[in-house]
Parts: C-alpha cells; structure tokens; sequence
C-alpha cells in the first residue's frame, strides 16, 4: 500500500511515499515469533525435568551406596542374620536431622527399598563364604507427569573380607 503526500510551503510538491505492510505479512512475523517462544520454552520446560530426574537418580544411588557403605561394616554373623538386618527402608529426597528419631521424615520424592543378603550364584570352593547383597531402590517421580522408578545394585561379601580387619583389630 503506497501513500503519496506533498510537503507543504514548497512551490513544487515532492512525493514520499510511505510502506506499510500487509495483514498476511503481519500474520506470518506474528506466526514465527510465536514458533520461536514456544520453541525456547518448550526447551526450558525439558531442560528442567531433565535436570529434576537427573537428581532423583542421583540421590537414589547415594541412597543405594550408603546402605552398602554400612553393610561393609557388619560382621559376618550379623550380615548373614536376618533378623538383625532390616530388609525394608524409606528415606526422601531432602533429609532432615530428625536421625535418631523413629518418626523422623523428609520432604520431597520419597523412596523405598530393600535389602536383600543371598547365597552367591555360582558354586566353587568359597561359595559358601561368600553372599551376595542386592539394594533395590524404587521412587515415583512428578515431573513430566507420575512416572515409577527403579534401581538396583549389587555386591559380593566374604566372610574373610574387610569387618573382620574392623572388628579384630
């Protein structure tokens, strides 16, 4: 669309023309900078559950390691007793420092898991010396939407192994 306008106090009128732009063009910028928005937040909004699933697997396996960083530390005679070893626990994704309380909890995604102590698989002369520990450590997580987790991880123990350094010497 071209608009012709004269200046006036001039004996000869000059044209200028102006440009506009048209509905269609104003449209398609609106429809690409509508693309680009949506497109940046979308990518924000990933990054971000991401990052929030990135740090539940992580705290699941610091959980999962702290159980067998304890289990190091047993006997012999109390890894392979069942009812001193408890098979279930829960812990969160924020700890308090309510530790020595029996009520204490956190906040957060909470998880749960167990303890498992069972012969080895295999068979050989120090089978029967051996047990293998298996920590499960399942959670639920919110973001993007309720979606169910699981981990494992698994050691061998001997009898002849590191407790007996910590509890003979």
């Amino acid at each position: 669309m071209k608009i012709s306008l004269s200046k006036p106090g001039h004996g000869r009128p000059q044209r200028r023309t102006l440009m506009a732009f048209t509905m269609i063009e104003v449209m398609v910028a609106v429809t690409v900078i509508l693309l680009a928005f949506v497109t940046v937040f979308g990518c924000m909004t990933l990054g971000i559950s991401v990052t929030q699933l990135t740090r539940e697997n992580l705290r699941a396996t610091q959980i999962m390691v702290d159980k067998l960083e304890g289990l190091r530390l047993y006997s012999w005679d109390q890894l392979t007793n069942s009812t001193f070893l408890t098979p279930n626990f829960t812990n969160w994704f924020y700890e308090t420092n309510n530790i020595g309380l029996v009520t204490a909890q956190g906040n957060g995604v909470q998880y749960t898991g167990t303890v498992q102590v069972v012969q080895v698989g295999f068979t050989n002369a120090y089978s029967p010396n051996m047990r293998q520990v298996n920590i499960t450590v399942g959670w639920q997580s919110y973001s993007p939407g309720s979606v169910n987790h699981t981990r494992t991880m698994s050691t061998f123990v001997s009898q002849a192994g590191m407790q007996n350094y910590i509890f003979n010497n």
